[in-house]
């Protein structure tokens, strides 16, 4: 009888201890990223935002946690938003990809008239952000855009590139290591 006793009351115990530091924790969601080179960093930026823009070329990246309630898993989202991008015809062509540190996830290259007709076109599924109103108004050039769905530990991320489109390609290239550097994260944090 003591064999069995013993290890319940060290097991109820551990958890009893355990228990409150366990529910005071939170889930921190965290973007490790290396800058463009060249690009000025929004003052907004934190670990689940981040944006950069290139104001010679009217560039913009952005890498961005989904809001806590869009809870959607990515092989519901991608093919979902296949289907809409290409109702809305801005579609030019959609993959799937890998790239950073084991991110995978939807990639859809984007004809746009302009950065507001991004906005015009996603009918708030890409939250209005500080990102597009930094591009100039009255810019009104044909602009390219890559949008690259993710999910990591059950969070999306999207990733945007804006771009006028007859520089496309070279600013494409000009970021492609920052693309390759992209980390996210969860972990458990303790309140202090």
């Amino acid at each position: 009888m003591n064999r069995i006793l013993l290890p319940v009351i060290l097991v109820t115990t551990f958890l009893l201890l355990s228990a409150p530091c366990l529910s005071f924790s939170e889930i921190k969601d965290e973007i490790k990223v290396t800058p463009p080179l060249n690009w000025e960093a929004s003052p907004t930026n934190n670990s689940t935002t981040m944006i950069w823009f290139q104001n010679s070329t009217k560039s913009v990246l952005a890498i961005i946690k989904a809001p806590d309630n869009l809870v959607f898993p990515l092989f519901l989202v991608g093919p979902f938003m296949t289907e809409y991008l290409k109702h809305k015809g801005i579609l030019e062509s959609a993959d799937q990809l890998t790239f950073g540190h084991s991110n995978n996830g939807y990639r859809y290259l984007l004809n746009l008239s302009s950065p507001s007709k991004l906005l015009n076109s996603s009918s708030g599924i890409i939250p209005e952000n500080d990102f597009l109103r930094k591009i100039p108004q009255g810019y009104d050039v044909p602009f390219k855009g890559m949008l690259i769905l993710t999910q990591k530990q059950n969070e999306l991320y999207a990733i945007i590139f804006l771009n006028p489109k007859e520089e496309f390609d070279s600013i494409l290239n000009e970021i492609q290591p920052t693309l390759d550097s992209i980390q996210l994260t969860s972990y458990t944090a303790m309140p202090n």
